[in-house]
């Protein structure tokens, strides 16, 4: 959210506002008909007005915000009764193609620009990077930025906000960060918005001390921050903890008058609440409702999804009743949210019948919704359920992902089907899927907790094939079953092997091989890997070796890693959706 504001405050500024005039024609229009209205009677007038009066009235058009193909369409009109365009109306056009999305017809009307023998203006570069940008070709726009320096065409403020915004966009936030230094050498003043929109992908990008060194300068240099400023560093220092931090800047946000709006609040709620902090996340709702502002879904679904780690699905329905009360609408992720929290209490038909009340109420469910639901299914034993799902999922045009297959093969696995895991795992070859390690570390483990170590090892050896590294608690298993089969050499290569394949063995590693070879009388071997291993700090342990040792949680036990990523699948959908 807060780089879409940035984004049209720039986007406003490099197009809309460089339109305006001390007269401003669109004062006198009051919609789209009045304007048309206007441009008729002007089209009709002998003499026809100049070409400056008919831009103004273009201009006030454009400012409506959506009437960019009517502009269009009335240029052609200009043309057919005479009237040439200048350097200033082709760059209306222009804009309204940027803003249509058509930077292709955009750079026609540049074209235009050079045949006519007018000289582009930094309106002109600046139009055209905007639209790059607005459909993501960044490249581009840098390279058109650098041909604008390269032609003598100084960069103004506008000009740099938009190609800073765009490099911040992709993740190159030290190029954003270089260009802000070169816009100072050059003479330019950076503006609010450039050091806004740098310190919010710093603090996206988890740099917050570097963030908080910008806004220091951009305060020393007597800018102003503003509200997006100020969630932006109170959203990176919550991401640490930092509480004091972000409260310090919250009172000082509040002692300059800029009071925090719904997304400020979010940001603390959605903290809290992913910290288990719902307790003081109830405390920013109160503040925020005695302010006046007004919780939305996001504040909710929060707060709804920080009950649901606490398994306190009853606070997190009730929640989800007030919000319908209070007339905010719940979406996809609230439903997901609760869906997932009645999953974890084991109570899968109340998920059930909000995943059907979901559909009922027009919302689409996504991947999170069938994944989570499938994994609730899997966790009791319902592979029936779980499988009639998956079918639902493929019938209503959800593509299964790698998450959906992971959870259905550790189901099977766990309840002992594992020749109904295999199929599903080969079926999955055909579709555009390629299986990750989970998937084979899920089979592999549980083919050797069955006895079945001869097709544990085949495909373990196709990890390699698929260009999949191992690691260390996989290696473990495939070392723990070649010891039980009592081929120790085997062992000991792929124990070797696994320092070679950069995938250093850990205490477990050692101590699994050392309890195979004593189990076998090997004890010359076994000396020598003690020795080795208390070199590396480690610790002998001498007891026999059990399936709990070997299968337990240290060697990877898929069930606490599926749910988990549940969650993270959950909080990162809402997060993104958020902010």
């Amino acid at each position: 959210m807060l780089s879409i504001n940035h984004s049209n405050s720039i986007s406003s500024s490099s197009s809309s506002s460089r339109y305006q005039h001390k007269n401003d024609a669109s004062s006198s229009f009051r919609n789209i008909d009045d304007a048309l209205a206007s441009f008729n009677h002007m089209l009709h007038r002998k003499p026809l007005p100049c070409i400056i009066q008919f831009a103004k009235l273009l201009s006030a058009i454009v400012k409506m915000g959506q009437y960019y193909d009517v502009v269009i369409s009335l240029s052609k009109q200009m043309e057919l009764v005479g009237l040439s365009p200048n350097t200033y109306t082709l760059s209306i056009f222009m804009n309204c193609f940027c803003q249509l999305q058509r930077v292709d017809l955009g750079f026609s009307v540049l074209a235009k620009v050079i045949k006519l023998g007018l000289q582009p203006t930094i309106v002109t570069f600046t139009t055209l990077i905007n639209g790059l940008c607005k459909v993501g070709e960044f490249a581009q726009a840098v390279e058109l930025f650098d041909d604008m320096v390269a032609r003598g065409c100084q960069p103004d403020v506008y000009t740099y906000n938009t190609i800073i915004n765009g490099l911040c966009k992709t993740g190159e936030t030290a190029e954003a960060a270089g260009l802000l230094k070169k816009m100072e050498e050059a003479g330019c003043q950076p503006n609010m918005v450039t050091y806004s929109t740098l310190i919010d992908s710093l603090c996206r990008d988890r740099l917050v001390n570097e963030a908080l060194d910008i806004f220091s300068y951009m305060k020393a240099k007597d800018i102003s921050p503003d509200i997006f400023t100020y969630t932006s560093l109170i959203q990176g220092l919550c991401n640490f903890s930092r509480w004091k931090e972000a409260s310090a800047l919250l009172n000082e946000m509040t002692s300059l008058n800029i009071m925090p709006d719904i997304v400020t609040f979010n940001v603390l709620v959605d903290t809290f609440c992913k910290e288990g902090k719902v307790s003081e996340a109830l405390g920013v709702l109160k503040t925020m409702t005695e302010m006046g502002v007004e919780p939305n879904v996001v504040t909710y679904s929060s707060l709804m999804y920080g009950y649901s780690l606490w398994t306190d699905v009853v606070e997190a329905r009730k929640l989800f009743h007030v919000m319908i009360t209070k007339g905010c609408k719940p979406n996809i992720f609230s439903y997901n949210i609760l869906i997932n929290g009645y999953c974890k209490a084991r109570r899968i038909d109340e998920a059930m019948q909000l995943f059907n009340e979901m559909i009922l109420q027009g919302l689409t469910p996504n991947n999170v919704s069938y994944n989570t639901l499938i994994h609730g299914f899997c966790q009791l034993g319902k592979l029936r359920e779980a499988q009639d799902l998956f079918r639902n999922m493929c019938t209503n045009g959800n593509l299964p992902d790698l998450f959906t297959y992971s959870i259905l093969l550790d189901g099977f696995c766990k309840q002992g089907y594992l020749g109904k895991a295999f199929r599903l795992f080969r079926a999955m070859h055909s579709t555009y899927l390629k299986p990750n390690l989970v998937m084979y570390t899920i089979l592999v483990h549980a083919m050797c907790k069955s006895g079945n170590h001869k097709d544990a090892r085949k495909l373990f050896s196709e990890l390699f094939v698929q260009g999949l590294q191992p690691h260390v608690q996989l290696y473990t298993t495939i070392i723990n079953g070649l010891c039980k089969e009592g081929l120790l050499d085997e062992a000991l290569e792929a124990f070797r092997n696994m320092e070679a394949d950069g995938c250093p063995p850990d205490e477990i590693s050692y101590n699994v091989i050392i309890r195979g070879l004593l189990q076998h009388k090997d004890e010359s071997r076994a000396l020598l890997l003690v020795g080795e291993m208390r070199d590396r700090g480690f610790v002998a342990d001498a007891r026999p070796c059990s399936s709990e040792v070997c299968q337990g949680k240290k060697l990877g036990t898929q069930g606490p890693f599926l749910e988990r990523k549940i969650y993270f699948q959950i909080r990162n959908e809402k997060f993104s959706e958020t902010f």
